[in-house]
């Protein structure tokens, strides 16, 4: 997908901030991808007026988004409203992903749901963290060494748990049903037709293969998502785009400083993305923050956090012309109030 597609920008939120509310961001992008939780923090904070990491923080121990895995599968915020359904799309895809390399590691069926029993009755008394829910499991009979990532997952998958509160720097587990009650299933094809929305809506056109590596749906099933939710198709570059609201054009900015996994880049890439970098694809993927300038993969950074400073080393590919200088600058200014 070519960052310049039109409306892309705007559907992004990149173009200008125009949310009020964390939730609000998560919830228009459909999920936000966090693996490294602060830097998903960023990945919404910058698509909002000003709103920094403290009070970021604040929002997700009162549980105004949640951090689970629901999409290919890894870690993403999601608004608790949109928990059910969404998983309800994904969650047989991502159980046939995980079968073959659970089973390689000896994680019977029979094995996970007895850790999901387990990890439920731990917390009914309240949030746990990963460590003393692999007390609990051993204590339990059932060894969670090296797996005890896969049981958590699992069980979050099977909508039994979702994240917590922190304590400290440690994420906690609770019961879902803790958090947000159940609404009622719905119907497969009124669900894909949502998916499609959603992720058109916060993505900005969108590419059948795109929808597929969002969701993990097979290309097939996207497809049918895309027409079930009677996206609009546009021809541009020689491939087909589909839409549902109306694109609005934005100009790229000079320079974005994105985190490692923004939603900027939540689709299937293709070698042409990364034709600015001078460094590899694996290398991009590894880092944790991407630099996109005029729109496109151009390189990396990173930050350096004190008590009352952070210093950010940029590496650019493309020469750092005064323009390119200014909008970084304004830029580090920006995470610098985040954090």
């Amino acid at each position: 997908m070519k960052p310049s597609v039109l409306g892309r920008l705007h559907a992004q939120g990149l173009d200008a901030p125009r949310f009020g509310a964390a939730v609000d961001v998560v919830r228009h992008l459909g999920c936000v991808q966090s693996q490294l939780h602060d830097m998903g923090l960023w990945s919404v904070a910058r698509r909002t007026d000003g709103l920094t990491k403290a009070e970021l923080d604040d929002a997700f121990v009162r549980g105004d988004f949640l951090r689970t895995h629901v999409l290919r599968p890894t870690w993403h915020f999601i608004d608790p409203s949109d928990i059910h359904w969404m998983m309800q799309v994904t969650a047989p895809r991502i159980r046939q992903l995980m079968s073959s390399s659970n089973n390689t590691i000896g994680l019977t069926a029979e094995k996970l749901d007895r850790s999901a029993e387990v990890i439920v009755t731990a917390l009914a008394d309240g949030p746990r963290t990963r460590p003393e829910l692999g007390v609990a499991l051993a204590e339990a009979g059932v060894d969670p060494t090296g797996h005890l990532i896969h049981m958590a997952m699992h069980a979050e998958i099977e909508l039994l748990v979702a994240s917590g509160p922190m304590r400290g720097k440690q994420h906690t587990y609770v019961l879902l049903d803790s958090v947000v009650t159940a609404p009622p299933p719905q119907p497969r094809d009124d669900l894909l037709a949502l998916i499609a929305r959603r992720y058109s809506r916060g993505h900005g056109p969108i590419r059948d293969k795109d929808l597929a590596w969002w969701t993990s749906l097979t290309l097939t099933e996207s497809r049918r998502a895309i027409e079930l939710g009677e996206l609009r198709p546009t021809e541009m570059d020689g491939e087909t785009y589909w839409s549902h609201d109306e694109l609005i054009d934005a100009a790229p900015a000079p320079a974005l400083l994105l985190s490692n996994f923004d939603e900027y880049i939540s689709y299937a890439r293709d070698t042409d993305d990364y034709r600015r970098f001078a460094g590899t694809a694996e290398e991009m993927m590894r880092s944790a923050g991407l630099l996109a300038v005029d729109g496109l993969l151009a390189g990396l950074w990173t930050r350096t956090i004190k008590s009352k400073t952070v210093a950010i080393n940029v590496q650019c590919s493309p020469r750092v012309t005064p323009t390119i200088k200014r909008a970084l600058e304004a830029e580090a200014a920006s995470f610098g109030h985040f954090v």
